[in-house]
């Protein structure tokens, strides 16, 4: 009897845990952007969503769910079985901003996950309609000076509301702000001109800007893109400037540590091949892999970070 009972109470205590992690992952596994379709975000989890599945052999599938910022998908990704079959395609909104700005995101980005690892980072690119005739930086400072122009970014509180915001901060102008749900949204406007200028992730607006509808005036990394010299850093006009946006993969908390750790293996297997770099390069991000560990100090680091730029900057949400 004490046998069973034994028995009994391991298979109880087994009930409230994920599977086996040694058989991960033998289904389907669902990747969850918090963002629509067409951004950064869709656009690097959709390629990590294809090289898990090329190193796993087991299907990894992308769910856009978008809302408030990033905070819906990511606040269902935390509340979600930790048994490494819901995943969630971080960023700095998600993990590092949101708290700052949200009274109550329904998540906490730092203690209610498990970090897998880092992807990749691109900087944002400001880019004006042609319609303009403006190339520079300081030409867009004086017509904005001049006239209060219309300017968008693609997430409110993400990186990119950050970029627009610092921008008209240290260049001393004012505009109409126009906040949208995600990069086609953004484009959408700005691409027929009817808002002058908008920041979005390099990969998203590159297209758009090499075909000569948009015009790029800069990239907002501390330097130059190496994949596009030609466009100047945003802080060679006003020095400091410096905004980067970062995407990576997590698991919710408690997710077994074997999951985690097959995971990892797998994407920076991935990361490391030529081809997987050259498509990044395409696109104008840079691979980023590393531990788990390394990911949990970089969101740790970017939400004192971006604590103090968004009280600095007074940013608050409408």
């Amino acid at each position: 009897m004490i046998r069973r009972g034994i028995l009994a109470g391991l298979a109880a205590a087994s009930l409230g845990r994920p599977a086996l992690a040694e058989t991960w992952p033998a289904r389907p596994v669902r990747i969850v952007v918090p963002f629509p379709p067409g951004g950064t975000v869709d656009i690097l989890g959709r390629l990590t969503a294809a090289w898990l599945t090329e190193a796993t052999g087991q299907s990894f599938i992308v769910e856009n769910r978008s809302g408030a910022g990033g905070n819906i998908g990511a606040a269902a990704v935390a509340r979600a079985m930790p048994d490494g079959y819901t995943l969630l395609m971080g960023s700095p909104g998600t993990q590092a901003i949101n708290a700052h700005l949200y009274p109550n995101p329904g998540y906490d980005g730092i203690a209610d996950f498990a970090p897998i690892s880092l992807v990749a980072e691109v900087p944002n690119l400001l880019a004006v309609h042609p319609s303009l005739g403006i190339r520079t930086v300081p030409e867009l400072i004086a017509a904005a000076k001049a006239s209060r122009l219309a300017y968008g970014e693609t997430s409110i509180g993400g990186s990119t509301h950050l970029s627009a915001e610092l921008f008209r901060l240290q260049a001393g102008i004012e505009g109409e702000h126009v906040t949208y749900r995600g990069s086609a949204p953004m484009l959408g406007d700005l691409l027929p001109g009817r808002i002058a200028w908008g920041v979005d992730n390099l990969p998203s607006i590159l297209p758009h800007v090499r075909s000569g509808a948009l015009v790029a005036v800069g990239v907002t990394s501390r330097a130059r893109w190496s994949g596009a010299p030609e466009i100047p850093a945003i802080a060679e006009s006003l020095p400091g400037y410096e905004v980067t946006a970062w995407f990576g993969l997590l698991a919710p908390k408690g997710t077994p540590g074997e999951v985690v750790a097959t995971a990892n293996a797998a994407l920076a297997k991935m990361l490391a091949t030529p081809a997987a770099v050259r498509r990044l390069a395409d696109l104008g991000a840079t691979p980023i892999p590393g531990t788990p560990e390394a990911y949990r100090d970089h969101i740790a680091a970017e939400f004192r970070k971006w604590g103090e730029v968004v009280k600095r900057a007074g940013i608050r949400l409408e």
